[in-house]
């Protein structure tokens, strides 16, 4: 494994405004948890997370094969949970939108004037039938 720069680390945090004492707090408060528990808050804070290639990418120079494969592995979780999220997002709109009545559609002059002929056919139509039904006599 590599040895960690602090200094080359402080300055990273610093310009991505990353405050080492909340850091701190925040892992000890995590101290004692389960490593599923921790996986399913990495991947919480990391959905929300805006730069976080650009930080990992950077972090990755100071860990050893099996911690990047790690990271690899939490990264690619976040990665998925996000495009999940997506997914039920658009889940949830379509399904507001089918529940509402639908719009209007926009149609050509020629889709609308063909309707209106359908429908003035199909009444011209009915009303034949009744005609011939009244005059047709009733046995």
């Amino acid at each position: 494994m590599k040895k960690v720069d602090p200094k080359a680390l402080e300055q990273m945090a610093k310009e991505k405004n990353i405050d080492k004492d909340k850091i701190e707090k925040i892992a000890n408060n995590y101290k004692g948890k389960s490593e599923n528990e921790l996986m399913d808050e990495l991947i919480k804070i990391g959905k929300t997370l805006e730069g976080k290639e650009e930080v990992v990418s950077k972090f990755k120079t100071f860990l050893d094969e099996n911690q990047r494969k790690k990271l690899d592995s939490i990264m690619n979780k976040i990665s998925e949970a996000e495009l999940q999220d997506k997914i039920e997002s658009k889940k949830t709109k379509s399904k507001k939108t089918n529940g509402a009545k639908p719009a209007p559609s926009k149609s050509s002059p020629k889709e609308s004037s063909n309707k209106g002929n359908q429908k003035s056919k199909a009444t011209k139509k009915v009303k034949k039938v009744v005609k011939k039904t009244k005059k047709s006599p009733s046995k």
